[in-house]
């Protein structure tokens, strides 16, 4: 039985804190990912004439 930390939350098992670990740094990686594929999809619509350097907003809040 996992034991009780101070602030009331159940401490995390082993496997718990490694699947934790992978998934923060998956989670990294696709944001990242997404970012350059953000990038790229903005650039070859400005090229191709679909979107204009001007119209660019503001990144979408994470």
């Amino acid at each position: 039985m996992n034991a009780v930390p101070a602030n009331g939350e159940a401490a995390l098992t082993p496997g718990e804190r490694s699947e934790l670990i992978r998934l923060r740094a998956e989670n990294a990686l696709l944001r990242t990912e997404k970012d350059i594929l953000l990038k790229a999809a903005t650039g070859f619509a400005i090229d191709a004439g679909a979107l204009s350097p001007g119209a660019l907003g503001k990144p979408e809040p994470r």
